[in-house]
C-alpha cells in the first residue's frame, strides 16, 4: 500500500530540509511545489507545500 503525505515549510530552506529527510527515507516527490499566503488579521504569512509518496 502506497503512503501520501504533505511536507509543509513556512520558507523555501524549510520545506528544503523537511524534504531531504524524506528523500532519505524512500519517499518520492509527487508533482510540484504549491504556494499558499495568508492575509489574514493583517498578516502575510507564506506556506509552501511538496506531496511525497512511498
Amino acid at each position: 500500500m502506497k503512503e501520501y503525505k504533505v511536507i509543509v515549510g513556512n520558507s523555501t530552506v524549510d520545506l528544503e530540509q523537511k524534504i531531504n529527510n524524506h528523500l532519505k527515507m524512500n519517499w518520492q516527490l509527487q508533482g510540484g511545489i504549491s504556494i499558499t499566503y495568508n492575509r489574514g488579521g493583517g498578516s502575510a504569512e507564506v506556506y509552501y507545500a511538496q506531496a511525497i509518496v512511498k
